[in-house]
């Protein structure tokens, strides 16, 4: 995900740390990176595809948390 990120310059990586830091939260997401909601929708489901992980299973969440920190 983070190569993808990179060669596209899609946010991919800012929106999924934000979205960690939110707990999950859409709408905190969105505010907070000052995009529409379904556009984070559509970053985090970018993630999920790239990854093969499910954000809406903690470990998943916790391995890609940590994957982001040590970076």
């Amino acid at each position: 995900m983070l190569d993808h990120d990179v060669r596209s310059g899609t946010g991919l990586a800012e929106t999924l740390a934000t979205f960690l830091d939110e707990s999950g939260s859409w709408s905190r997401t969105a505010a907070r990176l000052h995009l529409h909601v379904n556009t984070v929708r559509y970053r985090i489901g970018r993630v999920e595809e790239l990854t093969g992980r499910d954000l809406g299973s903690f470990s998943d969440r916790v391995d890609l948390y940590l994957a982001l920190r040590s970076r």
